[in-house]
């Protein structure tokens, strides 16, 4: 009799937990979510005024999943895309005569090739040139900040590419942590 018992006990057990729904593991967050770094690469620490500053900024995925960033995110301006702070030996964030203000189109429904596609390790990214006498007012020396964030909602994506097969990868979103670049120094002689 207690044997039989046991018997129907191990078989109800059995049944329990494979009728029962798995209990979630807490996400990793940490070590599986796309992770992103951006790099300043100045041609010179050293300019004149009359100068142009060449600057290389590269985002690379450091993380352990692929990533894919809108290519439109790596135009300049004051709030998304790359954004460019400059720091005089004040302390004060220098007022320049200059905006960069890009204004990107909507992302084109239909051409996933307007996303670019980071693996880990990868880098994507740029060179452009600025004016020094645009950026600064005066000789001096200075510190080159630039943040990184995306003018891309996911909402957005959901609403107007959802039935694209874009949306159902990892983009790089607005929802996600601004990425900013270690600080640069810089000498502006006349």
């Amino acid at each position: 009799m207690l044997k039989r018992c046991l018997n129907c006990l191990a078989i109800t057990a059995v049944f329990i937990c494979t009728a029962a729904p798995a209990a979630k593991l807490p996400a990793r967050a940490d070590s599986r979510s796309p992770a992103l770094e951006l790099v300043l690469r100045p041609d010179s620490n050293i300019y004149r005024m009359s100068d142009t500053l060449h600057l290389e900024t590269q985002l690379t995925n450091i993380g352990e999943s692929d990533v894919y960033i809108w290519e439109w995110d790596m135009c300049w301006n004051p709030a998304r895309g790359l954004s460019m702070r400059i720091i005089g030996a004040d302390g004060k964030d220098v007022q320049s005569r200059f905006l960069l203000d890009c204004v990107p189109p909507p992302p084109r429904q239909g051409d996933p090739y307007q996303f670019v596609k980071l693996a880990p390790g990868t880098f994507y990214g740029h060179a452009e040139g600025f004016k020094l006498s645009d950026m600064v007012n005066k000789p001096g020396e200075y510190d080159v900040i630039v943040s990184f964030n995306s003018f891309l909602s996911s909402h957005w994506i959901a609403e107007y590419l959802g039935n694209e097969p874009i949306s159902k990868l990892p983009l790089w979103t607005m929802e996600r942590p601004t990425v900013t670049s270690k600080r640069i120094h810089i000498t502006v002689k006349p």
